[in-house]
């Protein structure tokens, strides 16, 4: 039996439409994407005490904060900000 048939089937004992049940778990599959980037964003924070990528480069700029490897889990950061905002897109286009 395909993958496909099967989640037809499993939907059906659910009452929600095929469409529907691969919608719900694709955003659940996003959301649980974006809670673990989420995380990451706050463990690098947290080394720094910084609670948000601005503040972590203004601790690199005024020296409290040591430039390497700050600027380094800066970039980091500021993808991990840009991910965790494509997500919330394509949850949005869902």
């Amino acid at each position: 039996m395909s993958a496909l048939s099967q989640v037809e089937k499993i939907s059906q004992k659910y009452a929600v439409s095929a469409e529907e049940f691969i919608r719900s778990g694709a955003i659940m599959n996003l959301r649980e994407k974006q809670r673990l980037l989420k995380i990451e964003r706050f463990e690098i924070l947290a080394r720094y005490q910084a609670s948000n990528a601005e503040e972590l480069n203004q601790k690199i700029a005024e020296g409290s904060a040591p430039e390497h490897p700050a600027w380094e889990d800066l970039i980091e950061v500021k993808n991990i900000e840009q991910e965790i905002n494509e997500i919330e897109n394509d949850i949005g286009a869902l």
